[in-house]
């Protein structure tokens, strides 16, 4: 039997069961689930090793979210629109002068946050050096020709909209984008979701077991994409954690995401603070863009999230969600007042399709037991 931590409120013991079922037949190793209703945390499990050697996952393991770091920078980006800081059907280069080089000057943030920019890349090859400089990622970024018109073809930003949303908000608010979401979101939330990791933190990190192989991607564009990241180091690199990537390099666990996630689903306000209008959480879960994807065919976007579709499907159709490389994900329901996060340690994006399984199988379950609870 795989020792797991924590606790699961009776109503989700699906979900915990299910999450005990993936530690013990090795569809996880290490991972973190976290469960809110009503802004309160009802299901907060941990288990399995963090390292080849068996040290335990314990209460305070952290590990890479990759592209669910998304969901703070997302939060971040809506939260400088709701404090009237910036407008997202203005043109980027109106905040941003140098941005509007090579074609870019009229790409507004809507366009960024839906991925209908035009630009889904850097126009050539980067290196991990280059990724963890921010003034030269920034030039890089304004030196970046435009792909194609904006709002013609929707192509997944996979790292460059974090440099280009970062920098934004940097401008506008006057602080480094790492300490906007460290001040205006994670610390005020009690939330265990950082980026730009300090030593003390490094040392929670967990090890990353990657993926067997990965899947092919589905077009040229996409391929011609993801070509532009030069092999770095390791997943656990102290420089890679210490480096600020909006869009793929944050680290936390289920239930920093659970409480970021609570957050939303609450519409905007959590004991007593409030950090986001509902109306524009309400705009931020409504269907923005529903489109192929370059990446991933049909998809349904709010700005920055992913909505239920009969292509993917979310745990309920109210739902809003986004997720990251190997299987990480954050999802929320303003409907149901439901947050969940979930955490792994074993990466999976092989081809046979375990990545989305773990996820599906997981959201099925929460889909059923939040339903249930709404009835």
């Amino acid at each position: 039997m795989t020792d797991i931590e924590g606790f699961c409120d009776e109503r989700f013991r699906p979900l915990g069961d299910l999450f005990r079922h993936n530690l013990e037949t090795g569809i996880d190793k290490g991972a973190s689930l976290a469960v809110t209703l009503g802004g309160e945390l009802v299901v907060d499990l941990w288990g399995g090793p963090r390292d080849p050697a068996g040290t335990p996952w314990v209460e305070d393991t952290i590990a890479p979210l990759y592209s669910t770091s998304k969901v703070m920078m997302i939060i971040a980006t809506l939260m400088a629109w709701d404090r009237g800081l910036l407008d997202i059907d203005t043109p980027i280069a109106e905040y941003w002068p140098e941005f509007a080089a090579n074609g870019k000057q009229d790409v507004t943030i809507r366009q960024v946050l839906v991925h209908r920019s035009g630009l889904p890349g850097f126009g050539r090859s980067v290196s991990f050096d280059e990724l963890h400089d921010w003034a030269h990622m920034v030039a890089v970024v304004e030196s970046a020709p435009l792909w194609h018109p904006p709002d013609t073809i929707t192509c997944y930003c996979m790292v460059i909209s974090g440099f280009v949303l970062g920098e934004l908000l940097q401008r506008r608010t006057g602080r480094p984008f790492a300490s906007f979401c460290e001040e205006e979101i994670a610390a005020p939330l009690g939330a265990d979701v950082h980026f730009g990791l300090s030593a003390e933190d490094q040392s929670r990190v967990s090890h990353i077991w990657p993926p067997d192989s990965f899947p092919e991607l589905p077009t040229d564009l996409a391929r011609r994409c993801f070509a532009e990241f030069l092999p770095g180091r390791g997943y656990t690199d102290p420089d890679r954690m210490a480096a600020v990537l909006p869009s793929v390099n944050a680290y936390g666990n289920a239930r920093g995401l659970a409480r970021v996630g609570a957050m939303l689903a609450m519409g905007g306000a959590l004991h007593g603070r409030r950090y986001l209008s509902r109306g524009v959480i309400e705009q931020a879960s409504s269907e923005q863009n529903y489109s192929v994807d370059e990446f991933w065919g049909w998809c349904r976007y709010g700005l920055g999230f992913g909505l239920h579709s009969a292509e993917y499907a979310a745990p309920t159709p109210t739902t809003f969600h986004w997720g990251g490389f190997g299987g990480s994900f954050a999802s929320m329901d303003m409907a149901t007042g439901v947050s969940c996060g979930y955490v792994p340690n074993l990466l999976r994006a092989d081809e046979n399709g375990l990545a989305e399984k773990r996820r599906m199988d997981m959201w099925a379950v929460l889909g059923k037991v939040t339903l249930a609870l709404s009835k």
